[in-house]
């Protein structure tokens, strides 16, 4: 990252410098409808400080003994609601190229296949879930949710 002659980064050097990292760490991801895209793993660490977690989600993330959460109420409308805006955000986050959004050179959300968002869903919940894998995403078993839930957040 360049500094300025003061000393201090500018802010457009910490978005390039954001922007380099996830880069570097995205991956080919082949997609149900035979696309495929660079994407990268999400870092929990930093969805659990942005507050973007589901609160549900959060709280079974962070039981401190490891067990599954004793059964809940039914789950209402708003966390219906919570839980696919998550699922939204984290699809849109994950992928790096080609770019989500509403440009010329950019595939709006709407226009992606809703299985090929199912399984780039499945398969940041899955890189949440794991510490890594083999490299290889693009061949993962995808065809069952990710065991767990987000627990793993825990461990990080």
């Amino acid at each position: 990252m360049s500094h300025r002659p003061n000393g201090i980064a500018a802010a457009n050097d910490w978005k390039a410098a954001a922007r380099a990292s996830r880069e570097s760490r995205a991956e080919k991801l082949t997609l149900p409808s035979g696309a495929v895209i660079l994407a990268a793993r999400p870092e929990p660490l930093d969805w659990i400080l942005s507050g973007r977690v589901p609160q549900r989600l959060l709280a079974a993330a962070l039981e401190k003994d490891g067990s599954t959460p004793p059964a809940e109420s039914e789950v209402s409308g708003e966390e219906v609601l919570e839980l696919a805006r998550f699922a939204c955000e984290l699809v849109r986050a994950s992928v790096v190229r080609p770019a989500i959004g509403d440009g010329p050179n950019e595939i709006r959300f709407e226009e992606i296949p809703v299985e090929d968002r199912a399984f780039i869903f499945q398969w940041a919940c899955r890189a949440l879930n794991s510490s890594g894998g083999d490299g290889d995403s693009g061949k993962e078993d995808l065809s069952s949710p990710p065991a767990g839930g987000l627990e793993s957040f825990r461990a990080r």
